[in-house]
């Protein structure tokens, strides 16, 4: 695949590391809980993240931290939806994706302008959701999920096989195949070696044939390994997204967008030299 279709872009794949800035509305996310439920609050953290350099915003109306409570279908469009209307209602608005695993959900909020669907269980929990994607001509992101056992011995072999089912669901039921992006889902392992096997095996995934997205921002792997508090997490999140793109991510999802795309523009100042 040579260009993505990212929502309304044609995205030419290996030419730039992309950026999704994320943006959640909830009261219990691992890293923001709580600070942008007003969508008043969010919008303007969504424009701050657009000025910023994100390529799309991210945005998300359920936790999906260890332990998380689901929230109901009207729970999640009453955070979510007005935000969609209001930044898409913008001049120059970014692309907007919608964070979320209910295709009611997925349906409401690509009505609301949203392009692209970022299902954490990549479409393996409700096969519907991919009909949503497909019927609305909308691009979505699968995420490999382990919190339901693991397909293989090894690690990215077992994300190559859950990757596998997930595209196999999404075409069958009528997503273009150059709509599709792929996440290895850090911090949905078991263990932080897990993480680090997965950053270091993305060349490995990468012949998978299809774009990556990595979001490892904030996440244990960048906590546990220096033993850092969620609040310390930057730099060792800088880390892991030079060495992604180095390796071959074509996105990066992270929070602190534009120390993100500072990355971004002097790996490939250096490329280019």
């Amino acid at each position: 695949m040579s260009v993505l279709k990212l929502g309304k872009l044609d995205w030419p794949i290996g030419n730039r590391c992309g950026v999704f800035g994320v943006l959640n509305i909830t009261p219990d996310s691992f890293s923001d809980g709580g600070r942008y439920l007003d969508p008043v609050e969010a919008v303007c953290k969504g424009e701050s993240l657009a000025r910023e350099g994100a390529d799309v915003i991210d945005i998300g109306g359920e936790s999906t931290r260890p332990g998380f409570e689901e929230v109901s279908f009207e729970a999640e469009i009453d955070r979510v939806v007005p935000v969609i209307e209001m930044l898409t209602q913008k001049p120059d608005s970014p692309i907007i994706s919608i964070d979320t695993t209910k295709p009611d959900v997925a349906r409401v909020a690509i009505a609301a302008g949203a392009e692209i669907v970022n299902d954490i269980w990549g479409f393996r929990r409700q096969p519907e959701i991919a009909e949503v994607v497909a019927e609305n001509g909308a691009s979505c992101v699968l995420m490999h999920n382990s919190r339901r056992g693991w397909l293989r011995e090894s690690t990215l072999d077992s994300v190559k096989a859950y990757w596998e089912d997930s595209v196999r669901i999404a075409l069958e039921r009528g997503v273009s195949e150059d709509r599709i992006i792929l996440d290895p889902g850090i911090g949905f392992t078991d263990t932080r070696a897990q993480d680090i096997e997965i950053i270091n095996g993305l060349r490995d995934l990468r012949e998978f044939g299809f774009p990556i997205l990595l979001g490892a921002s904030r996440k244990r792997v960048t906590g546990e390994t220096l033993g850092l508090e969620v609040d310390q997490r930057l730099e060792t999140t800088l880390a892991i997204s030079a060495l992604a793109i180095d390796r071959g991510a074509d996105f990066i999802r992270v929070h602190d967008v534009e120390e993100n795309v500072r990355v971004v523009g002097m790996l490939e100042a250096l490329r280019s030299e």
